[in-house]
């Protein structure tokens, strides 16, 4: 199987304006290299510069300005020459499924290994997100004769966000909160901000999801 490959970006990934409107620093609209997800978890475990970028969004009093702001990212679903559809060079063969609005940094944790360990999704690479109260899996899935590779990235990810919120749903879906699988953004330029996990957990070896998935989950 061939290896998995996505876009890397600098941050920041909008337009970062001063009070009066002004722009200071443009968005970064091209990628900085290819990445592998072995790639991946050596940055977000080992690199100094992204752990201190993490504590100063976890520390910010808006996180998801703070982010988009700090932190670089990548596209799991494949390799871009600029972040938007029409740039897909090829997929990885994997998707990003995200569950937000966790109760804590260690309920964080325990789903990290929860979604890790799932013998459905057989995640390669499970990490508490940037704001330290949800979790970031990048799950395989089967590309072999797909007529359409960005269709075959885009359902792949449909069903297995369906899947997580029917597994995990008594322990992550909480309406009231927002609790649960972060479904607002489901094509294949989705980005996924990277941040510091000294306890990610990578698996060389990856299982994509059965093909043809089941429709009915």
């Amino acid at each position: 199987m061939n290896e998995c490959k996505m876009s890397l970006f600098q941050n920041p990934i909008a337009p970062q304006r001063n009070p009066q409107g002004r722009i200071l620093k443009a968005a970064t609209l091209t990628p900085a290299m290819e990445v592998t997800p072995a790639d991946v978890y050596q940055l977000i475990t080992c690199n100094e510069p992204l752990r201190l970028a993490t504590l100063q969004v976890r520390n910010a009093a808006d996180i998801r300005a703070a982010k988009a702001s700090l932190l670089p990212y990548v596209t799991p679903c494949g390799v871009f020459t600029r972040r938007n559809c029409r740039s897909l060079l090829k997929t990885s063969g994997l998707v990003v499924v995200d569950i937000d609005h966790l109760d804590s940094l260690q309920e964080a944790e325990q789903m990290r290994r929860t979604l890790f360990d799932d013998p459905f999704l057989c995640p390669v690479l499970c990490f508490v997100s940037p704001g330290g109260r949800g979790v970031k899996a990048f799950v395989p899935y089967r590309q072999e004769h797909a007529a359409d590779a960005a269709q075959n990235a885009a359902e792949s990810m449909y069903w297995a966000m369906n899947y997580v919120e029917m597994a995990y749903g008594g322990d992550t879906q909480d309406k009231p909160t927002g609790k649960g699988v972060d479904t607002s953004g489901k094509d294949i330029v989705r980005a996924c901000f990277l941040c510091h996990d000294p306890e990610a957990l990578f698996r060389e070896q990856k299982k994509p999801l059965p093909c043809p998935i089941n429709h009915n989950l």
